[in-house]
């Protein structure tokens, strides 16, 4: 069985991941720090050193988020150039329902529909090639 589908919505959802992925590294992160440090702007000194380490560390963890989703999104590009076609490849299917429910973990509802889906119709798909497996062997 052709998994064209898959493949197309496994790169869609690497697509979907790299562009937010960039919106958090470029867009997010900036905008986080300069509205923390206009927001500390008035206040006292210890105040405004303690707040901007805090606002350092958080912007941190968002630009560790944004490179984190963009390997992801790269590794998911690569498993859909590797897919094969009439062949069950069980490390990928964890690999699609592991990234699916990252993205219901981060609430990236459109990331979750695409490896959903994906995910559902792989699963279909080997159910399809195991009976078809099963009944090519009873037949021989």
């Amino acid at each position: 069985m052709s998994r064209g589908l898959e493949r197309k919505l496994l790169i869609a959802g690497s697509v979907w991941n790299m562009f937010t992925a960039i919106i958090t590294i470029f867009g997010y992160s900036t905008w986080f720090k300069s509205t923390g440090t206009q927001s500390l702007q008035n206040t006292a000194a210890d105040t405004m050193f303690v707040g901007t380490q805090l606002i350092d560390n958080v912007t941190r963890v968002i630009l560790t988020f944004g490179l984190f989703i963009f390997v992801g999104a790269i590794v998911n590009f690569l498993i859909a150039r590797n897919i094969r076609d009439n062949e069950i490849q069980y490390k990928t299917m964890l690999w699609i329902a592991g990234w699916g429910l990252l993205q219901l973990l981060v609430m990236d509802v459109i990331g979750f529909v695409l490896f959903l889906v994906a995910f559902v119709l792989y699963a279909a798909k080997n159910k399809a090639i195991k009976l078809t497996k099963s009944k090519v062997a009873t037949l021989s």
